[in-house]
C-alpha cells in the first residue's frame, strides 16, 4: 500500500485546541474589562489560569516547531514557504506570550495591574487569532495531505501526550472539551486509551468546574454540549489531487455511491429524465446495522465540474418518509487539485414522534458530518488509485 492510499492525518484536534484558546482569551478579556473589578480570589484564579494558558501555548508552538513542522518540511519540500510563514508567526507571537505571562504574574500580586494585563491580552489576541486561522485554513490541509494517519498519531502521542503527567492531561482534557459539541468531544477524548480516558474524565471533572467557577463565575456552564438537538445542516471539505470534472463525474454517477457511503448500499436511476440531469430521479437503498430502508431522490442541480445536488423526496402518502434533505457537492479547482465541499440541509424534519425514534435507532444521523467526511476520504482514495472514472454501461 502506497502513502497515497494510506489514511491521511486527521488534524481536527488542532481546530479544537485553537477554539479553546480563542474561547478563554475572549472570556478573560470580558472579565477584565467588566465592572465591578474581579474580587481578590477571582483575580488570583484568573491570573493563574492565564499563566497556565501561556505555558500551554508556548509548549504547543514548541511541539510544532521541533517535531511537526520539520517532519512536514522533510516529506513535502514544496510546503517550505508556508512553513516559513508559520515560523515567522510563532516568532511574532512568542514575545506577546511572555508579556501576558509577566502581566498575569504582576496582576496576581497587585489589582492595579489589571489594565496592563488587559492591554497585553488584546495585543496577543490580535496576532494570535490571525495565525490560528491561517494555520487551520492553509497549513493543516497541507499537513493532512503530507502525513499519514500513523505519522500524525506518532507525533501527537510523543510530543503532546506522552510527555505530560496524568494531572497535566486531566487539566488539559477538560479545558479542551469545555463547551464543545459531540463530534469535537469524541475527537478529543479518543486521543488516549479507554482506561486513561476514564481516569481523566472522572478524576479531574470536579476540580476543573471549581477552577472555572473561581475565575469566570459560578454562573458559567463549562460542560460539553453532548445532548443538543440534531443538526439541521452541516458541511465538510477536503482537498483532492484530481481534476474537478473527474470528481464531479464520479459523484454524479450515483450508482457508485455504495463505494463511498457508510450506509447507502445501492442506487439505481429510475425511468424518466436522463441520468445525472436536473429532474432525474433515483432510488437509494440503505442499511445501518439491522435497519434497512430506501428513499426516492431527485437531482436539483447538475453543473458539471462545479455543483451536483439532489434531495430526498418528501412522500405525502408515507409518514415514514415525510422528511426531506438536500445533499450538495461543490468543486473548486486549483490547478490539478480540487477542494470538494459536501454539505447537507434538512428542509423538512420527520414528524416529531418519528424524530425521537430515529434519534435512538440512528444516533449517527444527529450529525451527518462524520459520515460525510468518510465519503470524501473514500472519494480521495478512489482518485489517488485512479478508480474515479464512471462505470460504462
Amino acid at each position: 500500500m502506497t502513502t497515497d492510499t494510506l489514511p491521511h492525518a486527521d488534524t481536527r484536534i488542532m481546530r479544537i485546541v485553537h477554539n479553546a484558546l480563542r474561547r478563554d482569551l475572549a472570556r478573560a478579556i470580558q472579565v477584565l474589562g467588566a465592572a465591578p473589578a474581579p474580587t481578590s480570589a477571582q483575580r488570583v484564579a484568573l491570573a493563574d489560569h492565564l499563566a497556565w494558558m501561556m505555558h500551554f501555548l508556548h509548549l504547543h508552538h514548541s511541539g510544532e516547531d521541533d517535531a511537526l513542522w520539520p517532519l512536514v518540511r522533510q516529506l513535502n519540500p514544496a510546503a517550505g514557504a508556508l512553513l516559513d510563514v508559520m515560523d515567522a508567526d510563532h516568532a511574532r507571537i512568542g514575545p506577546e506570550i511572555e508579556r501576558v505571562t509577566a502581566a498575569a504574574i504582576e496582576y496576581r500580586a497587585d489589582s492595579a495591574a489589571r489594565q496592563d494585563l488587559l492591554h497585553s491580552l488584546t495585543i496577543l489576541e490580535h496576532v494570535l487569532l490571525s495565525h490560528l486561522q491561517r494555520e487551520e485554513d492553509e497549513m493543516m490541509p497541507v499537513v493532512a495531505r503530507t502525513l499519514t494517519g500513523r505519522q500524525w498519531d506518532e507525533v501527537e502521542q510523543r510530543v503532546f501526550i506522552a510527555s505530560k503527567t496524568k494531572r497535566e492531561l486531566g487539566t488539559e482534557a477538560h479545558w479542551i472539551v469545555d463547551g464543545v459539541d459531540r463530534e469535537d468531544y469524541d475527537v478529543a477524548v479518543r486521543k488516549v486509551g479507554p482506561v486513561t480516558r476514564f481516569i481523566l474524565l472522572h478524576t479531574f471533572a470536579r476540580p476543573y468546574r471549581r477552577a472555572c467557577a473561581a475565575r469566570w463565575g459560578a454562573h458559567l456552564d463549562v460542560s460539553p454540549r453532548l445532548h443538543r438537538p440534531p443538526r439541521t445542516e452541516g458541511s465538510v471539505e477536503l482537498w483532492i489531487d484530481a481534476p474537478a470534472r473527474q470528481l464531479y463525474d464520479a459523484v454524479a454517477d450515483v450508482t457508485r455511491i455504495d463505494e463511498r457511503s457508510p450506509e447507502c448500499r445501492r442506487c439505481a436511476w429510475l425511468p424518466g429524465r436522463s441520468p445525472g440531469s436536473v429532474g432525474a430521479r433515483f432510488r437509494g437503498h440503505n442499511r445501518a446495522h439491522h435497519l434497512r430502508w430506501s428513499r426516492l431522490c431527485e437531482v436539483t442541480v447538475a453543473d458539471p465540474g462545479r455543483t451536483f445536488e439532489f434531495h430526498t423526496v418528501s412522500e405525502r402518502r408515507n409518514p415514514l418518509y415525510h422528511d426531506s434533505t438536500t445533499w450538495t457537492y461543490t468543486f473548486r479547482a486549483d490547478g490539478d487539485r480540487t477542494r470538494v465541499t459536501h454539505s447537507y440541509r434538512i428542509d423538512r424534519l420527520p414528524y416529531r414522534p418519528l424524530l425521537a425514534l430515529y434519534s435512538r435507532l440512528l444516533p449517527q444521523h444527529r450529525d451527518m458530518r462524520p459520515q460525510m467526511r468518510q465519503n470524501l476520504e473514500a472519494l480521495r482514495t478512489q482518485a489517488h488509485a485512479g478508480t474515479t472514472l464512471p462505470r460504462t454501461a
